[in-house]
C-alpha cells in the first residue's frame, strides 16, 4: 500500500453507491467506487417483475439532468408515457447510467474497513489495501433482508426472502406459501402461479389492499391540492415525506423509528405514511388465480423431511398446519449495521445508531467522523424516501455537496497558509 489517500472511497454500485459517485464526479471530487454494478437489480429481482413506482419517479441522480429513464426510453424506442415500467427495462436504464456517469466502478467487493488515527483503511476482495479520507457507505439492500423469528430455524434449502429468486420458474410444479401483502409478496405469488407453481399467499392483515385504477385526464385543482403527487404516490403526507427529508430529520426520534420500522407492515403510526399494498394491474393476476388466507398469523415452522410444516392460527385463532415444498418471505428489510461483513465489531462499537441503524448529521454523515452512509441506512434519519429510488437525488446532493465543501475549505487553509509562510519569509 503507498503513502496516498484517496479523498473519498465509495462502497457500493448500486443506485444510491452510483448517484453519489456522479455528483461527486460532477464536482470535481477524486474518488474510487467499490461494488458489482447494479448487482441485486440482475441478479436477484425477479424476471417479469414491474416496479412499483412510475417512470417519472424511478430516476437516477443526473447532476446535469440528461440521463433520465424517459431519456433513456426515447433513445431505445421503448414504451414509457402510461407504460409500467419493467424490470428488464429499468436495468438496462441504471446499467447505461453507470457506464455513462461513473464508468471508473471497479467491480470488486471490499472486504474490510477499519479507520485509523485520521483516514480509513480498506480491504479489497483482490487483497489490495486503500487508504481513504472519507468513505460512504452504500450497500444498499445487501445484508437487510428481513425474516421473522418464526422461520429464522428452517434450512436455506426450505426458506428463502422474495429477494433472492431471479428465476421463480425453478418451483414449477411445486406447492410455495409466500407470506406478505406488500408489492413484493403479491408480485411474487402472481408470478409464482404463472410458472405453475401452486400458491398460498399468507396474510398477516384482515384484507389485501390495492391501489386505485388512476383516473385519466388531468386531476383538479382541489384534488391536486388534497392529494398532491409526488415520487411515492398522491398524499400530503407522502409528499412532505418525498419533497422535505430535512422536515422529517427535525421530528422526535421515536416518530422517526415509528414511521419508518412500521413502514410497509401496518397502518396507525404517528404519521401514517404507506401501509403494504399492492399495485392496481397486479390484482386481476392474484384475486382467484392463487389461495390467499387473511387474518393468519405465523406461529413456528419446522422442517419435516423435504418439507415445510407451517404452524399458524387463523382470524379466529384456531390453529393450523400446512406442510409444503418451500416458504418465501416477503416480509420487508430491517437495516442492521453489525450485519455489514466488511465492518469490523471495532468500528461498528464506536458508531452512535438509532434502531441498529447510523445516527446521521443532516449530510449524511455518522459519528465517526468521515464515515457516511446513505440508502436504506438512513431511513431512520431522514424518512422512507430513502427506500426509493426518488431518494438518490437528496442524498446524493447531499453528501457530495459536503465533501466538496470541506474539500474547498481544506485547500483554502492550506493556501492561506502557504502565503502566510511566503509573507513571514519576505520579511
Amino acid at each position: 500500500m503507498g503513502g496516498f489517500d484517496l479523498p473519498v472511497a465509495v462502497i457500493g454500485a448500486g443506485p444510491f453507491g452510483v448517484s453519489t459517485a456522479a455528483y461527486l464526479r460532477s464536482r470535481g471530487v477524486e474518488f474510487r467506487i467499490f461494488g458489482s454494478p447494479m448487482n441485486r437489480w440482475r441478479t436477484q429481482m425477479p424476471a417479469g417483475m414491474f416496479l412499483k413506482s412510475e417512470g417519472f419517479a424511478s430516476n437516477l441522480a443526473d447532476p446535469i439532468g440528461r440521463c433520465t429513464l424517459q431519456q433513456f426510453c426515447e433513445e431505445e424506442t421503448l414504451p414509457y408515457e402510461g407504460a409500467r415500467v419493467s424490470l428488464e427495462t429499468f436495468t438496462r436504464y441504471a446499467v447505461s447510467f453507470q457506464q455513462r456517469l461513473v464508468p471508473m466502478v471497479e467491480d470488486v467487493l471490499v472486504a474490510m474497513l477499519d479507520r485509523q488515527i485520521n483516514r480509513f483503511q480498506l480491504r479489497l476482495a483482490t487483497g489490495e489495501e486503500v487508504r481513504a479520507k472519507k468513505v460512504v457507505v452504500a450497500t444498499g439492500l445487501s445484508h437487510a433482508e428481513y425474516i421473522p423469528a418464526e422461520l429464522t430455524k428452517l434450512p436455506a434449502e426450505l426458506l428463502s426472502h422474495s429477494s433472492n429468486h431471479h428465476d421463480l420458474g425453478k418451483f414449477k410444479g411445486r406447492e410455495v406459501v409466500v407470506i406478505g401483502s406488500g408489492q413484493s409478496a403479491l408480485e411474487t405469488a402472481a408470478l409464482l402461479n404463472e410458472a405453475q407453481a401452486t400458491v398460498t399467499l399468507l396474510v398477516r392483515r384482515s384484507s389485501i389492499e390495492w391501489h386505485d385504477i388512476p383516473t385519466p385526464g388531468p386531476r383538479s385543482l382541489w384534488q391536486r391540492l388534497r392529494r398532491p403527487a409526488s415520487p411515492m404516490g398522491n398524499g400530503l403526507k407522502l409528499w412532505l415525506c418525498a419533497a422535505a427529508p430535512m422536515a422529517f430529520y427535525h421530528l422526535p426520534e421515536q416518530i422517526r423509528v415509528d414511521v419508518v420500522r412500521t413502514y410497509g407492515q401496518r397502518r396507525g403510526t404517528p404519521l401514517e405514511v404507506l401501509g403494504p399494498s399492492g399495485s392496481w394491474w397486479l390484482k386481476e393476476r392474484v384475486v382467484g388465480r392463487v389461495a390467499i388466507l387473511l387474518g393468519h398469523n405465523v406461529r413456528g415452522a419446522e422442517a419435516k423431511g423435504s418439507k415445510v410444516a407451517l404452524h399458524v392460527d387463523g382470524p379466529d385463532g384456531t390453529p393450523r398446519h400446512l406442510t409444503v415444498d418451500h416458504v418465501i418471505a416477503a416480509t420487508g428489510y430491517r437495516y442492521n449495521v453489525g450485519s455489514l461483513p466488511f465492518l469490523g465489531q471495532r468500528l461498528i462499537s464506536q458508531l452512535r445508531c438509532v434502531q441498529e441503524a447510523p445516527s446521521l448529521s443532516p449530510s449524511f454523515e455518522s459519528s465517526i467522523p468521515g464515515l457516511y452512509f446513505t440508502g436504506i441506512a438512513s431511513a431512520y434519519n431522514f424518512g422512507p424516501v430513502m427506500r426509493f429510488l426518488c431518494g438518490t437525488d437528496y442524498a446524493a446532493r447531499c453528501i457530495s455537496g459536503e465533501i466538496a465543501r470541506e474539500q474547498h475549505r481544506s485547500r483554502s487553509s492550506v493556501s492561506i497558509g502557504l502565503a502566510s509562510a511566503r509573507n513571514r519569509t519576505a520579511c
